[in-house]
């Protein structure tokens, strides 16, 4: 059994994995870039999200409207204001997504490229690793793309191409790029410990 305080647990795992006395390694700058831009687009959505929310929603709804046939209204007034308002309900929350996963993903690629670049791994490894982190930042700009072309086409017609243009592309990446980090630090783990159970 374990005892012992979180932080003092973690060490304990991490001994001989990480120098405790090396100082910390900063990110590649291109990940500082990336994860800087990110943010930054975040930060700025919100605060157009905060002033101009109503303009954005009826600039929507005005462009939905001149498209009946493809977000099929009905022809009864009554059943289509509460269908132009869930096609502008769509936009709107694409837009809102836009904010928050770039806002997310700006400190996840900040925290993740900074751990990488820290861990016993090779420089190629590392390189790899946080350039598939980095290119995660794409991943937010499907939003964006829906967020403005609901209003024009409808979001069944997106879903499929925005999906494999921008969610599992590079979602992906930043998936792939965070369990091999993880995988390669679990392997390098068991081989210390081997290491170390096979010394006399």
């Amino acid at each position: 059994m374990i005892f012992g305080t979180p932080a003092s647990i973690v060490t304990n795992l991490c001994a001989g994995l990480i120098d405790m006395n090396e100082p910390l390694r900063r990110p590649p700058l291109y990940a500082l870039a990336v994860s800087l831009l990110m943010l930054a687009l975040g930060t700025l959505l919100g605060a157009l999200l905060v002033s101009f929310q109503d303009i954005f929603y009826a600039a929507a709804r005005r462009e939905i409207i001149k498209r009946p046939e493809i977000h099929g209204f009905s022809g009864s007034e009554v059943i289509d204001q509460g269908r132009i308002a869930e096609v502008a309900d769509q936009a709107n929350a694409a837009l809102r997504l836009l904010h928050t996963h770039s806002i997310g993903v700006g400190i996840l690629i900040f925290a993740a490229t900074s751990i990488i670049v820290n861990l016993p791994l090779s420089h190629r490894l590392k390189l790899t690793f946080c350039v598939l982190v980095s290119l995660g930042a794409v991943y937010p700009l499907g939003w964006g793309v829906l967020a403005w072309l609901i209003p024009f086409t409808g979001a069944d017609a997106l879903r499929g191409p925005v999906e494999w243009t921008f969610f599992v592309p590079f979602g992906g990446a930043l998936i792939i790029g965070l369990a091999g980090a993880v995988i390669m630090l679990c392997i390098g783990w068991l081989r210390r410990s081997a290491e170390q159970s096979s010394e006399p």
